[in-house]
């Protein structure tokens, strides 16, 4: 098998590291490497072969993981379905309802794997918070809240919900296996009028009111989950992989921290080889587009 990776910024160089070192395993045949940019291009070391053409990388590649940025997944990931070819798309699968549905609708038709780069649901940390949470160690959960910001200059053809909601909204979805029913949003811009830079989202699930902050403006970077429960609290952090527990003898939970990207790599190559595409499937990334588009429509 052979992969291809489309999009060599910062994300996309390390998503290219893992396959090459899966490569180099004897997991994969060989690894490619896809971007406009030849800078980019000459940047990453071990590729099989280097393209600037979208084209040539999907006659080369039997499967991409696409790490672009959102405006151009669709287009993208509609060329390669409609060449046959596996496609892993980062986070958000699209930035439009309809043309999430149709990606998935083309995949479906044409009989190739979708999957959406829900990274942090490959996380030993994120799954042990589901394991919890199923097992009712936290009693009747009160609220959960999630905090994704950091700073960063206002990024062309996106705003902040399109940027860092998906994640927080997709681990709550894995956690709770749910989707808000209803939600209430406060944004705003600062520097630029047309980007929306910082958000607070009340989400309205069936067992508990999450709220989610997102900031391209805070100069703190965090990506943290906290739960507040009836027997116990937890405050995890979703890099670092650790959970933090308060509450009535609350017993100390060690979690072994994977590589997520690895991890991911691994189940789309696994989806690939044996038709499978039931834990990161491509309606899971669809309907999160369905929900921020909704939420869009929310923002005060």
């Amino acid at each position: 098998m052979k992969i291809g990776v489309i999009g060599l910024g910062s994300w996309g160089r390390r998503v290219f590291e893992e396959y090459a070192r899966l490569r180099d395993e004897g997991v994969t045949d060989a690894v490619v490497g896809c971007d406009t940019d030849p800078g980019q291009l000459a940047a990453i070391d071990g590729a099989d072969a280097t393209y600037e053409s979208l084209e040539e990388t999907l006659e080369a590649a039997d499967a991409v993981h696409v790490c672009t940025n959102n405006e151009s997944h669709y287009p993208i990931a509609q060329r390669a379905l409609r060449s046959d070819t596996d496609v892993l798309l980062e986070k958000p699968l699209t930035l439009d309802r309809r043309n999430a549905y149709h990606l998935v609708e083309l995949a479906s038709e044409r009989g190739r794997i979708l999957q959406s780069g829900h990274v942090f649901r490959f996380a030993n940390v994120v799954r042990k918070v589901r394991d919890l949470y199923d097992d009712g160690y936290f009693g009747d959960v009160y609220y959960v809240t999630l905090r994704w910001t950091h700073q960063t200059e206002p990024i062309d053809g996106t705003d902040v919900l399109w940027d860092l909601l998906p994640h927080p909204l997709d681990i709550l979805n894995f956690v709770a296996r749910d989707w808000p029913d209803d939600a209430v949003v406060i944004g705003d811009a600062c520097r630029r009028p047309d980007r929306l830079e910082f958000a607070t989202a009340s989400l309205e699930f069936e067992e508990f009111t999450a709220v989610v902050q997102l900031s391209w403006v805070d100069p703190v970077r965090r990506r943290q989950l906290e739960i507040v429960g009836a027997e116990r609290s937890a405050v995890v952090e979703c890099v670092d992989q650790t959970i933090d527990v308060a509450g009535t003898a609350p017993d100390p939970i060690d979690v072994v921290k994977n590589n997520t990207i690895r991890t991911e790599a691994q189940n789309f190559i696994n989806a690939i080889e044996t038709g499978q595409n039931t834990f990161n499937s491509a309606i899971v990334g669809a309907r999160t587009v369905d929900v921020i588009d909704e939420i869009h429509t929310e923002v005060r």
